[in-house]
């Protein structure tokens, strides 16, 4: 379920007063049933299971290995085993689910294992999940997917999110979709990409220098996701969402460089010569370029400037503000 390593556990480590004063304003939720969580042992999928268990609400975290994610989950967590292509354990896990929040992906910095792994992931394990939520009367899907995301050519990365969306939509079950930008924090993928290539290069290439990003904080993704599960007046409804800053992404790798403590001279990339570098490097067991991170600069990845206020009622947190005062990992 969750196509990612685990990260390190964060039982041992206290909650920081950062989180504790930025989720002082608990979510209630009335419902027949608990809310699910599909992809429990992912990036977000975790920070979502510690939102809501803050909340006191009891998440039941589906995870392809149960032990690999109880070591990132929070201690009690009500784990079950869960595989996205496997309709039956899906089954068995949603009995008595009300509500599902759809957090199992491969993001865009992971190559493929092997072809056609996005497509089978993305959309074959969703129409899967969705079949399994029918069979159990699931009333509701609140979608994790990717601000952005469109028809693309067949086969990219892009295309295969946007068959997701497109199964949850043509559902029959209630649904709505939050489609962040970049996230940042706690390790998040995006930076953490970048972050790494300042570690292996001398030069740091700026692919796509002058497109926009909006980064969003992972913990007021988590937050609108905790809303979305409490209330169904968002439902039919594709939201964008983003921080309150918009940044080139030279700007941002400034911004991760600064925070790594690793600053190197900054080089065009032209992103011809970019996708060529990166169909070769995807024979190394984890490169550290994709084609599918290289579909992230073909257009603006930004949206309105008061997406989550607008939408959600409260101010997201600045992406220089946060990394200038905890860093990548805060």
């Amino acid at each position: 379920m969750d196509h990612r390593p685990p990260a390190r556990s964060r039982r041992a480590r206290r909650q920081s007063p950062l989180v504790e004063r930025h989720t002082a304003r608990p979510v209630s939720r009335n419902s027949p049933g608990p809310i699910a969580i599909v992809g429990a042992g992912g990036f977000v999928g975790r920070h979502l299971a510690a939102r809501l268990q803050r909340d006191g609400l009891a998440p039941r975290c589906i995870a392809r290995d149960p032990a690999r994610a109880a070591a990132v989950l929070p201690a009690g967590a009500d784990l079950r085993a869960g595989e996205l292509l496997d309709g039956a354990s899906l089954a068995a896990a949603l009995e008595g689910v009300d509500a599902i929040v759809h957090c199992a992906a491969i993001t865009a910095d992971r190559k493929e294992r092997y072809p056609g792994e996005y497509r089978r992931v993305h959309v074959d394990g969703t129409r899967t999940l969705v079949d399994a939520a029918r069979a159990r009367s699931v009333s509701r899907i609140v979608l994790m997917n990717g601000l952005g995301t469109r028809p693309g050519k067949a086969g990219s990365y892009m295309r295969t999110r946007w068959e997701m969306g497109e199964t949850v939509r043509q559902s029959g079950l209630g649904w709505v979709a939050l489609q962040p930008s970049v996230l940042f924090g706690d390790g998040a993928a995006f930076p953490a990409a970048f972050a790494r290539l300042s570690r292996q290069l001398p030069v740091m290439p700026v692919l796509g220098g002058g497109t926009r990003l909006q980064p969003l904080w992972i913990e007021d993704l988590v937050t609108c996701l905790a809303m979305a599960c409490a209330t169904t007046r968002w439902d039919g409804r594709a939201i964008d969402l983003g921080g309150p800053e918009q940044l080139t992404f030279s700007e941002m790798l400034d911004l991760i460089m600064d925070a790594t403590g690793r600053r190197r001279p900054k080089v065009p990339l032209p992103l011809p010569i970019a996708r060529v570098q990166a169909r070769l490097m995807s024979v190394l067991p984890n490169p550290p370029l994709v084609p599918a991170t290289l579909e992230l600069f073909d257009f603006d990845n930004v949206t309105e400037l008061d997406a989550v206020p607008r939408n959600f009622g409260f101010q997201p947190r600045g992406v220089r503000e946060h990394l200038r005062e905890h860093g990548l990992d805060g």
